[in-house]
């Protein structure tokens, strides 16, 4: 499963779009803000038992709600807790030297995309996380 946390809709329709694009055959979900990304990880949760199973998850930084800092404050919490595996990639196009950093010293993420996805980039990524 893929979960895509971004409040802009072009963005996701995008995304879902070079998604298709690259071949990764898997469900999309979008939430719209990091709190809506961590209410649908709890419910994941709640119906997945399989810590072979994994959810790939694109993270924007800027969003109303809770942004991606504060989605990762709790999903650095719970991720112990869920019963599934978690790749997890900031996917942003803030072009701020400090929040790659940021990003890239958080253990839960794997690497810092820059906006929008594209198929070679995905192509990697699917050859190695997915």
């Amino acid at each position: 499963m893929i979960l895509l946390i971004d409040d802009d809709f072009t963005t996701n329709y995008l995304h879902k779009k070079i998604i298709s694009k690259s071949e990764i055959d898997l469900p999309i979900e979008v939430a719209n803000n990091g709190k809506e990304g961590i209410d649908k990880l709890l419910a994941l949760n709640k119906t997945i038992n399989d810590k072979d199973t994994l959810v790939l998850i694109f993270l924007d930084i800027n969003m109303p709600v809770m942004d991606g800092w504060g989605f990762l404050e709790i999903f650095n919490e719970i991720k112990s807790t869920l019963n599934f595996g978690t790749n997890l990639f900031i996917v942003s196009s803030s072009i701020n030297p400090d929040d790659e950093d940021r990003a890239k010293s958080n253990p839960a993420v794997i690497d810092y995309l820059p906006k929008p996805l594209t198929v070679d980039r995905l192509g990697k990524l699917k050859a190695s996380y997915i």
